[in-house]
């Protein structure tokens, strides 16, 4: 049970590592994924703009803002914001 829990553990672990030409790679569940920000960040010398994706899938920068302006962490019955009528 223990081995379990320490591969579930590390299979969904957030990672940023940086390459010797100092690219800034951020890794969640194995896939490019960062909610924080561009998960490939180029040095200014490359003169790349960075690369945004969620969950493995690329994403425009418009469309990274609005998946993270959605993201709020709780749900719609809880969410104040969210007003239905029965």
């Amino acid at each position: 049970m223990l081995y379990y829990m320490s591969k579930v553990k590390k299979e969904w672990s957030t990672r940023s590592i940086t390459t010797p030409d100092g690219i800034t790679i951020s890794f969640f569940d194995n896939k490019l994924h960062n909610w924080n920000g561009p998960a490939l960040k180029y040095p200014s010398s490359m003169k790349k703009k960075a690369e945004y994706y969620l969950y493995g899938i690329q994403q425009t920068r418009e469309d990274w803002m609005e998946f993270r302006k959605d993201r709020s962490g709780v749900p719609p019955e809880k969410n104040p914001q969210v007003q239905s009528r029965f």
